[in-house]
């Protein structure tokens, strides 16, 4: 299976719930980054937020239900 047929074939429900998850992790960390006068090491945790939801809600889009 290539990754363009890995990402097209059905994602299994808790994966589906899990990438909402994460890309919920993505878009608050997304905005604490953007907010202006937050303390660095505000700032750096949400850095590491944003990639952990990017990175997450790219692998649970790429799970595969087992036929």
């Amino acid at each position: 299976m290539n990754l363009l047929e890995r990402v097209k074939a059905p994602t299994p429900k808790f994966w589906k719930q899990m990438r909402g998850v994460m890309i919920t992790i993505g878009a608050i960390s997304g905005a604490i980054i953007a907010a202006p006068g937050l303390p660095a090491v505000v700032v750096t945790l949400a850095t590491y937020g944003l990639t952990v939801g990017s990175v997450g809600a790219a692998l649970s889009q790429m799970t595969v239900e087992q036929k």
